[in-house]
């Protein structure tokens, strides 16, 4: 794997991951385009600037990881211990386990032939479908 420190403004630079860190909106339709890499995966926020460029970089073949999947750790190890009260070690189990929610979701993706995010988004609507409403249980 090779890996660059860039700036913003350095974008395409060649190499295998591009890992957007702080600023969002940094993917364009302008940048795509000049993008030489094969991966797209980090964890500034709303790294699309419009959701249009999801289906870009599809079509140029660069996989792109959305932020919120990258972003799940955080969530994942505050849930597990703070509301499960859950050991250390198992938190850590459960973030390490989104490396599969990864696999999958790019399995997925390919085998449906659509983005990573709508591949993201159609597992999200699958998840949040089997919780049970509020309002079912009154």
């Amino acid at each position: 794997m090779t890996v660059h420190f860039a700036g913003p403004l350095d974008r395409a630079r060649a190499g295998d991951l591009l890992v957007p860190a702080v600023l969002g909106g940094v993917l364009t339709e302008q940048i795509v385009p000049e993008l030489r890499c094969a991966a797209i995966a980090g964890p500034a926020n709303n790294q699309l600037a419009t959701p249009d460029v999801a289906d870009l970089l599809h079509r140029r073949g660069i996989v792109w990881v959305p932020d919120y999947v990258v972003n799940a750790g955080a969530v994942v190890n505050a849930i597990s211990m703070e509301v499960h009260h859950g050991t250390a070690l198992e938190a850590r189990k459960r973030v390490e386990a989104i490396e599969n929610t990864v696999a999958d979701l790019l399995d997925a993706a390919d085998c449906q032939q659509v983005t990573p995010a709508q591949a993201a988004s159609r597992l999200a609507r699958r998840r949040l479908d089997t919780i049970p409403s509020a309002s079912a249980s009154l």
